[in-house]
């Protein structure tokens, strides 16, 4: 019995976070109905679920109205998080901007375990790329440059994790992304393959002691990625700098570290 109840809590905890993830991916106010459909969960469950939101203050629904929408509550849950980037920055004006003027998608990554997980894309990105998906950490231009920050040591353990972990295919060669790595450290920026057909062009942002190291980047198909590569290394570049500013070693916040050629080569 204990086993059932706690499997159940977990649910609808997956379910919570779906229903959030949803309203950011459309933007739009919805109905029982809606989220039943999109997280194929029974209505009577569903509306259940959405009834405690609103009750918790997290969603609204109008007198005589059958739609919901999320409230300034779950704005303000993560306003503390990063709050150099988000609550008092411009990053999410910046990738806005950005999609605009490359007309691509733009895409915020982190590293979560031995994972990348895409946290947010505005613009034209496949659905495997899109907000809250999970890509493979040593394949991607996004996990390359985050993982620049790295002692040699820990990419090798991580390396020999993810390896054992995946099909024979994806297996990496622990010296040969150590030498990318360190040229991605020396550049400052790292560009490649996201997925069959797409790649990408990512460089760090600036963190605070303690925080996530994340990664912004843009996405496109790869013709156009190669054939406007340099155009678009400067747009993102010049995007960081008037949004975000320079990396300074300064107050709370961590430069980005330049890995260290002795011990990468070591």
């Amino acid at each position: 019995m204990a086993a059932v109840l706690r499997e159940k809590k977990i649910k609808s905890a997956d379910r919570v976070l779906e229903i959030f993830e949803l309203f950011n991916e459309g933007r739009t106010a919805v109905t029982v109905m809606d989220v039943a459909r999109a997280l194929n969960a029974p209505q009577s469950s569903t509306s259940e679920l959405l009834g405690t939101l609103v009750r918790r203050g997290y969603l609204s629904r109008e007198r005589g109205e059958r739609v919901f929408r999320p409230t300034s509550r779950v704005a303000l849950l993560g306003a503390w998080v990063h709050p150099a980037l988000f609550r008092n920055g411009s990053l999410l004006t910046m990738m806005d901007n950005l999609k605009e003027t490359t007309r691509l998608g733009v895409a915020l990554c982190s590293r979560v375990g031995i994972s990348l997980k895409h946290v947010h894309a505005v613009g034209k990105v496949p659905e495997e790329l899109s907000n809250g998906t999970e890509r493979h950490l040593l394949h991607s231009p996004f996990g390359h440059v985050i993982l620049s920050t790295s002692f040699s040591q820990e990419v090798r353990l991580l390396v020999q994790r993810i390896n054992a972990e995946s099909e024979p295919e994806d297996h990496v060669r622990c010296g040969d992304l150590l030498e990318r790595l360190l040229e991605v450290s020396k550049r400052g920026i790292a560009s490649g393959t996201v997925m069959p057909g797409w790649n990408g062009i990512s460089v760090l942002l600036p963190r605070a002691v303690g925080e996530e190291q994340l990664a912004v980047g843009i996405i496109g198909r790869t013709g156009e990625i190669e054939a406007r590569h340099d155009e678009l290394v400067r747009c993102l570049r010049q995007a960081v700098a008037n949004h975000i500013g320079p990396r300074i070693a300064s107050g709370n916040f961590v430069p980005a570290p330049i890995l260290r050629q002795s011990a990468m080569m070591a």
